[in-house]
């Protein structure tokens, strides 16, 4: 982290490097800082509204609630069975 006179910064100014990580089977290409290893999510990205972590394992929990908001929001729309060929009737004149 960088150094602003004696006192310890509260922001810092991140140097990302593209990483494949990758835990129970789970492969991610994420931005990784250099300087403190924090992980960025690949779905929130960077800046202001950004998460990072320090683990593997938390990044994946983190995805994976995106993907239970997104299942809350589903739509089910009701759809017609597909006739098979052959199963549609013409009348003949």
């Amino acid at each position: 982290m960088q150094r602003k006179g004696s006192a310890m910064a509260l922001q810092w100014t991140p140097t990302w490097e593209e990483v494949v990580v990758e835990s129970h089977g789970i492969r991610l290409r994420v931005k990784r800082d250099k300087e403190t290893k924090l992980l960025a999510c690949p779905i929130c990205g960077e800046g202001d509204n950004a998460i990072y972590f320090f683990s593997v394992e938390d990044l994946i929990r983190h995805i994976l609630s995106h993907t239970k908001r997104i299942e809350r929001h589903q739509v089910f729309v009701p759809t017609k069975p597909i006739e098979e060929e052959g199963e549609e009737e013409y009348e003949e004149e």
